[in-house]
């Protein structure tokens, strides 16, 4: 009987918008931008007052006005950061140097008015209008300078990415070739015993390369490498007819887990072509998929024959699982390689990363 196969479409991979400013809502940006504006509170003090004797009491009021004036800029960048994207770099630019010079201005007035108005003597009782605009020119020097500061930073973190993407495709292009050349010599095997078979293999693998070899996503869900893996054993298995069974304990693994793709398939091709292929009775490859905390486990568990050396493609393909594994989820990803007198095992370990 005919295998169907449902087809479905993979979800893009959402990538985050080339925007001007990195996220100042959290990360390296808000943390750069409260330490720029704590340092230059210290260097406006210093040049008022010299370092002796320090005026901690004004230190206390301009770093508070300070910190207001990023934390609130931040704050509002952050919140319209895809509107800013859409007036392209010079209007983003402009754009949030003016936010900047708007906070300044309100924090400055407000700030003044509570303090002259809650503790008196703080504050001279000549502040006024040119009090603030001293407060907005003291502010925008600065705040040009961090703006620079975090475009480059934003740049640099998406030609990293760029590069890394750049190198994960050229590790997927190694692994898919692979898949295809091993599938055809399945379609080269039944050609000649049961061509009728050799067909019906071909017009299956029509739908499973679909999947498998046209999306240009790197990441894909757990569940649609589980699917097509299914998919590539139960092809298999015409091929091998009894020889080969499939046992799948697979738990709860929660939503939105993502995965390399073409991670599993490779491990169930070696588990069939180092394995069961070598045994002439054949035998059974159990697949285990279950989540710890944060932490994917994948085993994938087949016999042997220890007679016969494993071919070293499957240290290739695992070398290869590796680093695409680590290069999107961090060195703390693994594969490792178990062997026994009778058994192989595969494991893959790798964190789980939200989906955002």
């Amino acid at each position: 009987m005919k295998i169907k196969f449902q087809s479905y479409r993979l979800p893009r991979h959402r990538k985050d918008a080339d925007t001007l400013l990195p996220d100042l809502c959290r990360g390296e940006g808000l943390f750069a931008a409260v330490v720029i504006a704590e340092l230059l509170s210290l260097l406006i003090v210093l040049a008022r007052g010299g370092l002796y004797p320090f005026d901690w009491r004004s230190l206390g009021q301009v770093s508070m006005l300070a910190l207001w004036i990023t934390l609130l800029s931040a704050l509002v960048l952050c919140v319209t950061r895809q509107l800013l994207a859409e007036l392209g770099h010079v209007g983003a630019a402009l754009a949030s140097f003016a936010v900047i010079l708007l906070v300044s201005a309100l924090c400055s007035g407000v700030g003044g008015w509570l303090l002259w108005y809650w503790v008196p003597g703080a504050i001279s009782d000549d502040f006024g209008l040119w009090s603030v605009l001293e407060s907005v020119l003291i502010a925008a020097i600065p705040a040009g300078i961090l703006l620079r500061y975090l475009y480059l930073q934003q740049q640099l973190r998406l030609q990293q990415r760029a590069e890394l993407e750049s190198r994960i495709q050229a590790l997927q292009s190694r692994i898919r070739p692979h898949f295809l050349f091993n599938s055809m010599n399945m379609i080269a095997s039944l050609i000649a015993t049961d061509p009728d078979k050799a067909e019906q293999v071909v017009e299956d693998l029509s739908d499973l390369f679909r999947h498998a070899l046209t999306d240009s996503n790197t990441l894909i869900p757990l569940r649609e490498e589980l699917s097509l893996s299914r998919r590539y054993l139960a092809l298999e298995q015409l091929r091998l007819g009894e020889r080969l069974s499939a046992v799948w304990e697979i738990g709860d693994y929660g939503t939105g887990v993502q995965i390399p793709c073409l991670t599993i398939q490779p491990v169930l091709e070696n588990a069939v072509y180092h394995g069961i292929q070598l045994i002439p009775e054949g035998g059974q490859v159990t697949i285990k998929v279950h989540r710890t905390d944060n932490w994917i486990h994948i085993d994938v568990i087949n016999p042997r024959n220890p007679r016969m050396q494993h071919n070293k493609g499957n240290r290739m393909a695992m070398s290869n699982i590796h680093t695409r594994l680590e290069a999107h989820f961090g060195p703390t990803a693994s594969v490792q390689a178990e062997v026994d007198d009778l058994h192989y095992v595969t494991r893959i370990r790798y964190p789980v990363q939200s989906v955002g």
